[in-house]
């Protein structure tokens, strides 16, 4: 059992993220904001994190910016309602952690295809980047 990071300021959204994942036998950790996944990411064992961009406060790339700075082993998936926001610097530089960007509404059994692949990735659970091509793109 693998554990999943889901960020996304949408109560629904995680509930969404969290039941179809934890069908497929992985649990799930949640957080309504930046602040609440570093202290996942500090705390917890995450071998994969899915962030959602636009959230208050420190938005997800910012937060993509964190976990690219220290917590390289952990393969990112990025949600996005405005997917002109893939564009961002951020993202480039942390494409050889990111596992998938996905435009919102996300069609869930994707997002599980990418979450599988991203998880058999080597080095999925160690330091070591997944393929720099982003996979899943909606």
């Amino acid at each position: 059992m693998r554990n999943i990071l889901i960020v996304d300021d949408e109560p629904l959204v995680r509930q969404l993220f969290r039941d179809a994942i934890e069908e497929e036998g992985h649990a799930v950790v949640e957080a309504e904001d930046a602040g609440a996944a570093l202290h996942i990411l500090r705390n917890q064992t995450v071998h994969l994190a899915i962030l959602d961009i636009q959230m208050p406060g420190t938005n997800g790339l910012e937060l993509l910016e964190r976990i690219h700075k220290s917590w390289r082993h952990v393969p990112v998936i990025l949600c996005s309602g405005l997917p002109k926001l893939f564009n961002e610097y951020a993202v480039w530089e942390a494409m050889d952690q990111i596992a998938g960007l996905f435009s919102k509404p996300v069609e869930v059994r994707g997002l599980l295809d990418c979450v599988a692949r991203a998880l058999r990735a080597p080095g999925a659970a160690a330091p070591a980047a997944p393929s720099p091509t982003p996979i899943g793109v909606l």
